[in-house]
């Protein structure tokens, strides 16, 4: 492990000052950015030092490249590794936020380690930020919500101030509208609302033009279990209004289809025995 970060030191020193005279840049100029001494810059570029994590994105976006590449890690170790990680993530996160195995502190501590290994994910950022705020939701305690749901919130704000692609930046929306929403925050929450797109305007119905044979059929299951997800949170959470749950899902239609709940549920369940 030390070895480790002997080599990316050294590697974080070639690659700096290489960037930094490609922009016609001087170590002044970069430690003005960063509110450091030019002396911290100098020790980095002769190995003898290291910068923050906290300051690597910064670092990259300084020069408009990727922590990666300002670290010189191999992008398909690098891949190979963010799979590891996810894998594990998904197999002590696989159950339902009520079921008592849910294992949200396991996931949070896996995620902060990997960022710590991998700073700058936007995919770990999310997951960490979801877990965050789902824990501070349920939190009874004052002082933990607010401090899980500040830690979230950053995390959210740099993914919107770092990442340029949509599915990010969207993660990172939901979440903090989740967040404003319980916070009272409503201006705020429905700002980021407006900013959402339609459920017709979503990337995994627009495949469905786009894709042909198995590729097609494959994500129309996929949608259909999203759905159906999002359809029977919505009948859970009107219950708590409307009383029997089953008999609301079992008496009542959905206008738009014309088609009973109870017939919906089955043919979706259907589709899931077949996936």
């Amino acid at each position: 492990n030390s070895r480790g970060n002997i080599v990316m030191e050294i590697q974080l020193a070639r690659t700096l000052k290489s960037l930094r005279q490609k922009n016609n840049k001087t170590q002044d100029d970069l430690a003005l950015f960063l509110g450091i001494s030019s002396q911290a810059v100098s020790k980095w570029e002769r190995s003898e030092g290291f910068p923050d994590i906290t300051l690597l994105p910064r670092i990259a976006g300084y020069f408009h490249v990727s922590v990666d590449e300002l670290l010189g890690v191999d992008e398909i170790a690098r891949q190979n590794r963010i799979e590891e990680i996810t894998a594990e993530y998904n197999r002590i996160r696989h159950h339902v936020p009520l079921d008592p195995d849910y294992r949200l502190d396991e996931g949070i501590e896996l995620i902060r380690n990997a960022l710590t290994e991998l700073p700058g994910v936007f995919f770990f950022e999310q997951l960490l930020a979801a877990d965050l705020s789902w824990k501070g939701k349920n939190s009874s305690e004052t002082a933990e919500k607010t401090k899980l749901f500040e830690e979230a919130i950053t995390l959210c704000e740099d993914i919107l101030a770092r990442s340029t692609e949509d599915r990010w930046r969207d993660c990172a929306k939901q979440i903090l509208l989740v967040m404003y929403a319980d916070l009272g925050m409503t201006e705020k929450a429905l700002e980021l609302a407006y900013q959402m797109p339609g459920p017709r305007c979503t990337c995994e119905y627009m495949l469905t033009y786009i894709l042909k044979g198995e590729d097609l059929n494959y994500r129309r299951k996929l949608n259909a279990v999203l759905y159906y997800h999002i359809f029977r949170e919505s009948i859970l959470q009107l219950s708590e209004d409307w009383g029997d749950t089953a008999d609301m899902i079992h008496g009542r239609e959905l206008a738009a289809a014309g088609i009973g709940t109870k017939e919906y549920l089955a043919a979706i369940e259907n589709v899931l025995q077949t996936k």
